[in-house]
């Protein structure tokens, strides 16, 4: 579920997961772990993706939700 709306903001933003990478300073290996498990995520990459106007905090907020 993460994951998919993680590409719809890709998509949104007309961005590629190596775009995301380089905002990041990560490997892709290490972005599809984080893609599996979205509370790897550190607060940092939060807030770099969020100025960049990537809403990561309401995909993590709304499977949060879901989950429960």
């Amino acid at each position: 579920m993460f994951e998919q709306h993680f590409k719809a903001e890709l998509k949104r933003l007309n961005l590629k997961r190596y775009d995301v990478c380089e905002l990041l300073g990560c490997t892709m290996p290490t972005l599809k772990s984080r893609l599996k498990n979205s509370d790897t995520f550190t607060v940092g990459e939060i807030i770099t993706l969020h100025n960049s106007d990537f809403d990561l905090l309401g995909i993590i907020i709304f499977n949060k939700i879901i989950k429960e």
